[in-house]
């Protein structure tokens, strides 16, 4: 994989497909239904590479990750969480292997940053408040933990609104885009598909996904996610959308940025993008 080039400290905005549970710490030959997305797999691969994709390294890694996380919902008022050391995670999944259970990632939180993420959004009118209870759920600790097996970077988690208002998730991204000049990676952990669509279904949508964040102007690609339902199949691919809206929130943080598809060679139902 080639690096993609980081013109300045800003860090990019960058919305993933998290997979499906934690395949990609599961080994296939114990767990069939995992075989081809588990931790054998190109896709946990490219996870384990994508910083370096990112341009990251030693010098220029970001100071802090915000992750959006498609596995929290909060009704009316963001959530951010606010913890100094995350020591436990929440294991939102069920039937798995007992080693999924005993995954570790114990990053230290970022209390600044979680202060001010609250504040960016109340300035924008947005309800917002911080949360001190809540642990890292999988869409939180399993990209990450890939991404970063030192858990050597603080990490702040937010939730998505239970509305799914993509206007208002937009706006969310929009207000939290200052941060990614202080060096913070905007991070959005859900699905460009996660619906019962059939495999052409399924890549018909996220071919107009992908065309529509690279090929249109920063203002048209936000109006083509207004109106997402739009595009071919959408309910089919999402008929809830908890697992789309991270991507509104990055598409809010990018703005007038352009889009890079990550990982091509993967199925398209794993799309990635980073937006720098």
């Amino acid at each position: 994989y080639s690096s993609i080039s980081m013109s300045s400290s800003k860090q990019p905005a960058v919305f993933v497909t998290h997979g499906a549970g934690p395949c990609w710490f599961v080994d296939g030959n114990d767990f069939p239904s995992f075989a081809g997305i588990d931790k054998n797999s190109a896709g946990a691969a490219w996870f384990r590479q994508l910083p370096h994709q990112l341009g990251q390294n030693e010098q220029n890694k970001p100071k802090a990750i915000l992750c959006i996380t498609a596995h929290w919902e909060t009704s009316g008022v963001v959530n951010i969480s606010a913890q100094s050391q995350h020591t436990d995670l929440y294991y939102d999944y069920g039937g798995f292997p007992k080693e999924t259970y005993e995954i570790k990632f114990q990053p230290k939180g970022d209390l600044q940053l979680s202060q001010k993420a609250l504040d960016l959004l109340k300035q924008s009118g947005i309800n917002a408040v911080l949360n001190s209870k809540r642990n890292f759920d999988h869409g939180v600790f399993i990209p990450l933990k890939l991404m970063y097996p030192n858990a050597d970077i603080p990490v702040v988690s937010m939730s998505i609104l239970s509305n799914y208002s993509p206007e208002q998730h937009i706006a969310i991204g929009k207000a939290l885009s200052p941060l990614r000049e202080q060096g913070v990676l905007i991070f959005g952990s859900g699905s460009i598909t996660h619906g019962r669509a059939s495999r052409a279904q399924s890549h018909e949508f996220v071919d107009a996904i992908t065309n529509t964040l690279q090929t249109l102007s920063p203002d048209a690609r936000e109006q083509a996610l207004i109106n997402w339902t739009m595009l071919p199949y959408a309910r089919e691919n999402h008929g809830q959308e908890d697992h789309l809206i991270p991507l509104h929130v990055i598409v809010g943080a990018a703005g007038q940025d352009k889009c890079h598809l990550l990982n091509q060679h993967l199925s398209k139902t794993l799309a990635a993008y980073a937006f720098l």
